[in-house]
């Protein structure tokens, strides 16, 4: 029987959406009930307000989840700082990760102000970013985001949802919020932002000579001829006269593939970094675990 996951994994990502990273200063038990309790506060919204469509996810990081002795799933490992000089990607970790996606960005407003109301002495919010879909699914660049990510719903659990095991119905995430230099970007032609991304910018087709140290050349890894994929839940962020950019979120049954395709972008491996990064700049970094629903109840 197949465990089920928390709901804001599989479905495609919603036009809005939420994304919050908090640390543990106070009660943990009371902090637990609450992010146990908006699993309920979920169902209640959506029944009220039918074409809502709001999906939650609750994630932990290693070093609190450790705190309930129930093991680790396997491979789960804390967030390092990679890459050197201006291309470098923080790691800013977190005890508890919230991923809201909805059709309504008042609802993920009121829900994570429902959350915290109680709890506000409990926690240290680190970063809140309210995500938005840009045009038809556009980066702030200009070019479509996520194109190879699965489409179909038993892909996506195949690709984000750990199968068997203890931790069955779990997913690991990835977490970066990046923020551009839109000025310098559009200083570049589109034939050259093309080479830069590795596709078109019109109807993202890949190039066909992709060079290596575009993001497609440093992201599309495959090993004995598979794909390594991930389901990513990415938005744009951000206001035109203050920061902007990209909150990339992402799941993956395999934290590895996460860790394969960041390498590969900070040139971990080859000294070779993805020239998009010569136009935005991570600020935070963090990985954290999705357990299933039933699980999360169990805490």
């Amino acid at each position: 029987m197949k465990v089920t996951p928390q709901s804001a994994i599989l479905p495609e990502a919603g036009p809005f959406s939420l994304v919050c990273v908090f640390n543990l200063v106070g009660n943990k038990e009371k902090v637990i009930r609450q992010c146990q309790g908006l699993l309920e506060t979920v169902k209640k919204l959506n029944h009220q307000h039918v074409s809502a469509g709001i999906h939650l996810a609750i994630g932990f990081g290693k070093g609190f989840w450790q705190q309930f002795e129930l093991g680790c799933p396997e491979d789960f490992e804390e967030f390092i700082p990679l890459g050197s000089g201006d291309v470098t990607a923080p790691a800013t970790g977190g005890d508890i990760l919230l991923h809201i996606h909805s059709n309504r960005h008042d609802l993920n407003f009121h829900l994570l102000s429902c959350f915290l109301q109680p709890i506000s002495s409990e926690v240290e919010l680190l970063d809140e970013t309210h995500g938005f879909r840009y045009l038809d699914a556009r980066d702030l660049t200009g070019f479509i985001d996520g194109t190879e990510n699965p489409k179909m719903q038993e892909a996506r659990r195949q690709v984000a949802i750990i199968p068997d095991g203890e931790f069955s119905g779990g997913s690991f995430v990835m977490v970066q919020r990046f923020v551009h230099q839109l000025p310098a970007w559009h200083a570049v032609n589109v034939d050259q932002q093309e080479k830069i991304i590795g596709r078109t910018k019109i109807d993202s087709v890949e190039l066909d000579d992709v060079p290596e140290n575009s993001h497609v050349g440093r992201v599309d890894l495959k090993e004995n001829g598979k794909g390594l994929k991930i389901v990513r839940h990415s938005l744009p962020y951000g206001t035109v006269s203050g920061d902007h950019g990209l909150l990339f979120i992402a799941y993956c049954a395999e934290q590895r593939n996460f860790r394969e395709m960041l390498n590969s972008m900070y040139g971990e491996k080859d000294g070779q970094t993805d020239k998009l990064l010569d136009f935005t700049q991570a600020v935070t970094g963090g990985y954290f675990f999705v357990p299933s629903e039933a699980m999360l109840k169990q805490l």
